[in-house]
């Protein structure tokens, strides 16, 4: 049974990929920080762990990754980080840089922290999946670190494809677009039927279209896909908004 280190199984994305791995027959340690009661309901797998993680504590991730992986024998297949956070800037220089510090920390740093020191655990063609964004493509006047540290991980995507070349560790970023999880419905339904309208696909995501791409790229079917980040967004940004405006006013 091939070994999987899920971070972030406590998030809307994570718990959807958590799903589907374990019921495909991987063994999973999933992740949470705050709250483990989101990952009770995959207990009753057998092939289920839930481990605290703390990702922007480097002696955090090394305690998980030894407590349950071997360096001697390397038995790590795959490490898929949902882990992410996004807040919003604007109220006070003291707080925007520490709503900076916090988000490059768990969104970017803790991927290389991860990458780091899993390297030694992981069996060769294995896998090491991020979640990017979207938001990457583009700037934010208010979401400024979340951009940032999403652009991070596409440029981090392409490094560690090479750091991890000994193994022939295939290295992938997912770029979400909208994705309908807990962190998104506090726009309101309003808000993301409008999103969903200006999408060509007329809908917006679900997590478990990111859990079947994930699941795509951890199947040897996807074996010569590597260093890529995969836009996962309907084709929403294949258009530029303004163009669209111009449309609607014809």
């Amino acid at each position: 049974m091939k070994k999987i280190l899920l971070v972030g199984a406590s998030g809307g994305i994570g718990h959807e990929v958590a799903r589907q791995l374990l019921e495909n027959g991987y063994e999973v340690f999933g992740t949470y920080f705050r709250h483990s009661e989101r990952v009770e309901d995959l207990k009753h797998f057998d092939n289920f762990t839930a481990e605290h993680l703390d990702i922007t504590d480097i002696d955090s991730v090394r305690k998980i990754l030894s407590l349950h992986f071997e360096e001697r024998k390397p038995n790590l297949f795959a490490v898929i980080n949902c882990e992410g956070i996004i807040e919003f800037e604007g109220n006070g220089i003291e707080d925007d840089i520490q709503i900076w510090q916090k988000t490059i920390a768990i969104n970017l740093s803790g991927n290389y922290y991860l990458a780091k020191i899993a390297h030694a655990y992981f069996q060769e063609n294995g896998r090491f999946i991020m979640l990017s964004s979207t938001d990457s493509y583009f700037g934010g006047a208010i979401t400024t670190s979340y951009a940032a540290s999403k652009s991070g991980v596409n440029s981090l995507t392409k490094s560690l494809s090479l750091l991890f070349q000994d193994k022939k560790i295939r290295v992938n970023s997912i770029a979400p677009g909208w994705i309908v999880t807990p962190m998104i419905e506090g726009n309101g339904d309003e808000f993301l039927k409008k999103v969903a309208a200006i999408n060509p696909l007329k809908r917006n995501g679900k997590p478990q279209d990111v859990a079947n791409l994930i699941s795509f790229l951890l199947d040897e079917k996807s074996d010569y896909i590597n260093g890529q980040v995969l836009s996962l967004e309907g084709g929403y940004t294949n258009q530029d908004p303004t163009l669209l405006l111009e449309e609607r006013g014809q």
